[in-house]
């Protein structure tokens, strides 16, 4: 008997001895890697970049993982208290092990609760990347756990280790950390949760995959109940509370979160890309990164957790947004379908079946269908160029994924099979105005489909500071991804031509110089033209004269050929280059006419030149960036030149202020017995009932320029106010689908009106700073005379007749 209870005690002391041994080779990482101090005071975590708005607002992320941290601060009471009272009652008692819960577990085997911590658990997400399924390799897991917390404890207080919990916890569908979760369920900061909705998500710390409120909401509703009872036995709410509590719905706004979500999604992947670039950049002459860590390494945008400042202002990028579908969706997309449907090669305008097939080709070979069928991009994983290369698997050809987290495999497949997949129906999910359908489409036919959308693109800046107020690449980030603010090249049309009256008026002549409205030709070798060409206007009764002001307000070729002629296409390309244009311009005489493809981010930035007395100021979208802890490693600079004086800047204004509010010329109408006033963008103001967009006071000064290419397949309106200039593009992604009727294709009727509705919203908001004022007169001008009429008393707008629409349009 005695060396039984000699034998026991052995086992015993043995076992506490082989418990503890344990703990001591754990610590020491015989047992497998333990975390040093420097992980444990600084743990790694991917968290996400934020851009910022110029009014504070988040804009985007852009994250591997969508995590934001946040201080114990701003959690909300009631998160505390709902994870205290269901995964750790004695939280704030123990060292990080609870050795009462861990006797009670094993006694018990488990079913009477769990003996993890919320230290323990904390410490498993920040150092066990898997649990193990293997029972002896669990045993030295949770060993590691327990040294863990203990020293997490020792390092940091119980709030921070509570911060710590919740910004670490993935709470599923792209939501990882607490702040996250609170914008993606419930639309509001973790500060702000209420106690129901604090209850869901700690509901969730138990299994989020199971208790996943967009999947199973009922399971999510009955788990978040159990905590709402684990908070009345904790005593955190009285059983009141949780009778009115406990009957209330999950309340979910779920808001996806996506790279191709929220606002101003063209705008953050450009500057995705410039951000990019400049964290890549090098001394040349030591090789240093520029915008380096303190161990030199570059910042990472997708894991870093930098903060990113931009000019963009939230509310006028929403008024912009909102401003594009408005117009495209309740009147001009109907309009142009409607057009459409009557055409045998839909939805190409006067092009041959063998033009036709050319442009499916190329629109073909641009689709990511086509680049995985052909090897150019992997199905899996997306990657692109070197990771995908051909290689012979049992004597057939294969592409094979060379990335390390992919090693996908697929055959090589003919071209013929190329052209039977896209003849093939398949499932898929197409983008419309009414919202995304689920159909059965052949790849050829979507791609048809796709081309028969207009697109746009808006941007307005402040010229006084040269910040990018408002940037709208396109209708639809997720099904349209190409912008066309930045890297989309259209041409221009009469938008150009301001650039050549400025020659003129530079050159000493006045707006209101007479010039004889005939055709003007440039001969043969003159520029280097291979034979004459004579620009005309549409429908002129020509031979009578007219002002400088005149012919820009209403968009005469005549007129601007013979400035171009007087001043050549050279001076005309210096000028644009000086105020900001940066693509190559060829200098021929159709220049006039606005056959340079430009994009709107030049033509806005050059136009910005008129609105600030001469000044261009380079336009700036990023301010500067901030890492995680507030310290700002990059400012931007922004270059400034004087292009013009400020007089000769305001004569700009003043001469395409005529374009929006008419001016007198041509010859006479016959119906009022004298000449009217006219200018192409003068029905922004004229109230009809059935736009919403017009009827903005005749006394509000608008400088501005409507611009219309050949054939209708580019509309342009650049729009000038004193704090403000933007400048919209409407027109479909081929230009050879386009409106055939000039009235309905035109910038007055394609561009103009989404314009209206967006100034209309930003006049209404007093905290953007934009008001109605005129524009500032030079002191040295203010007393000229800028009326053409000489003093005429007919100053009205328009005052006799009927309104005639073909004197509204370009």
């Amino acid at each position: 008997m005695k060396k039984l209870i000699i034998g026991l005690w052995v086992v015993v002391l043995l076992g506490i001895l082989g418990f503890f041994s344990s703990f001591w080779m754990a610590e020491q990482g015989w047992l497998g890697k333990m975390p040093t101090i420097e992980d444990l005071q600084n743990p790694k975590s991917d968290l996400a970049s934020e851009i910022y708005g110029s009014d504070g607002k988040v804009l985007g992320k852009y994250f591997y993982q969508n995590r934001t941290n946040v201080g114990y601060e701003g959690l909300s009471p009631h998160l505390i208290n709902a994870l205290v009272a269901t995964e750790d009652e004695r939280f704030r008692d123990h060292p990080g092990i609870d050795w009462k819960g861990t006797i009670r577990a094993v006694a018990y085997l488990g079913s009477r609760g769990g003996a993890s911590t919320i230290t323990q658990q904390l410490a498993k997400m920040l150092f066990t990347e898997r649990r193990s399924t293997n029972k002896l390799k669990r045993v030295v897991q949770k060993i590691q756990e327990w040294i863990i917390s203990a020293k997490l404890e020792r390092y940091y207080t119980k709030d921070e280790i509570i911060a710590m919990y919740f910004n670490r916890f993935d709470f599923v569908n792209n939501a990882v950390g607490v702040k996250s979760a609170s914008q993606v369920y419930f639309s509001t900061s973790p500060d702000s949760l209420e106690i129901h909705e604090a209850a869901m998500l700690v509901g969730m710390a138990k299994n989020p995959s199971l208790f996943n409120p967009i999947r199973r909401p009922d399971t999510t509703f009955q788990r978040r109940n159990v905590v709402l009872g684990q908070m009345v036995r904790n005593r955190y709410i009285t059983q009141e509370e949780y009778d009115s509590i406990s009957v209330l719905p999950l309340g979910v706004r779920y808001q996806q979160v996506d790279h191709s979500e929220g606002i101003a999604p063209y705008f953050r992947e450009i500057l995705r890309g410039e951000l990019k670039t400049l964290l890549q950049k090098k001394d040349p002459e030591t090789g240093e990164y520029l915008v380096a860590k303190e161990n030199g390494d570059p910042y990472n945008i997708y894991s870093d957790g930098l903060r990113i400042f931009t000019t963009i202002n939230s509310k006028m990028q929403q008024h912009a947004e909102w401003a594009v579908q408005q117009y495209l969706k309740e009147y001009l997309q109907p309009a142009f379908s409607r057009e459409l449907e009557r055409r045998s090669n839909f939805p190409f305008a006067s092009l041959s079946d063998e033009e036709v097939k050319n442009v499916m080709n190329t629109a073909r070979r641009r689709t990511m269908r086509y680049r995985i069928l052909t090897g150019k991009e992997c199905h899996n994983c997306h990657r692109r160029g070197d990771f995908v290369q051909k290689e012979e698997i049992d004597g057939v050809d294969h592409w094979v994924c060379a990335a390390d987290d992919c090693g996908e495999t697929k055959r090589v497949i003919s071209a013929d099979s190329i052209d039977t997949v896209f003849d093939t129906p398949v499932k898929m999910q197409v983008f419309s105005w009414q919202g995304e359908i689920d159909t059965l489409m052949t790849p050829n036919d979507s791609i048809r489909y796709y081309k028969s959308f207009l697109q746009a693109g808006l941007m307005s800046l402040d010229p006084h500071t040269g910040h990018i107020k408002a940037w709208v690449g396109g209708i639809d980030h997720k099904h349209f991804e190409y912008d066309h603010v930045y890297l989309s090249k259209r041409q221009v049309g009469s938008t150009f031509k301001p650039f050549v009256y400025a020659l003129a008026l530079e050159a000493g002549l006045s707006a209101c110089h007479l010039v004889p409205d005939i055709p003007y030709t440039f001969k043969k070798g003159e520029f280097g033209l291979l034979k004459d060409w004579t620009p005309k206007n549409e429908g002129d009764e020509y031979g009578y004269e007219v002002t400088l002001k005149y012919g820009l307000a209403n968009s005469m070729n005549t007129i601007t050929a013979w400035v171009m002629k007087r001043f050549t296409p050279q001076a005309a390309v210096a000028y644009a280059h000086k105020c900001g244009i940066r693509s190559h311009i060829e200098p021929v005489p159709s220049l006039a006419l606005g056959v340079a493809d430009l994009s709107l981010h030049e033509m806005a930035t050059a136009y910005s030149t008129f609105a600030n007395r001469g000044m261009r100021m380079e336009p700036v979208y990023l301010l500067r960036i901030e890492d995680n802890g507030g310290t700002m490693i990059y400012e931007s600079q922004q270059d400034i030149e004087e292009v013009m004086s400020e007089e000769q800047a305001y004569k700009m204004l003043d001469i395409m202020m005529g374009v929006t509010e008419g001016e007198l010329g041509g010859p006479v109408d016959p119906e009022v017995g004298r000449q009217r006033k006219t200018g192409t963008a003068m029905r922004m103001h004229y109230d009809v009932e059935s736009r919403g967009y017009d009827g903005i006071p005749w006394d509000v000064k608008i400088a501005g320029k409507t611009g219309t290419t050949q054939g209708n397949s580019d509309g342009w309106f650049m729009g000038i106010v004193p704090d403000l200039v933007t400048g919209v593009w409407v027109g479909a992604e081929d230009r050879s689908v386009r409106f055939t009727r000039t009235d309905l294709g035109q910038g007055a009727n394609t561009a103009l009106p989404i314009w209206c509705y967006y100034m209309k919203k930003v006049w209404e908001d007093p905290s953007f700073g934009v008001t109605t004022r005129p524009f500032d007169v030079p002191e040295t001008l203010k007393n000229d005379n800028f009326d053409c009429t000489n003093g005429s008393s007919d100053d009205e707008p328009f005052d006799g007749g009927e309104i005639n629409e073909k004197d509204l349009f370009n």
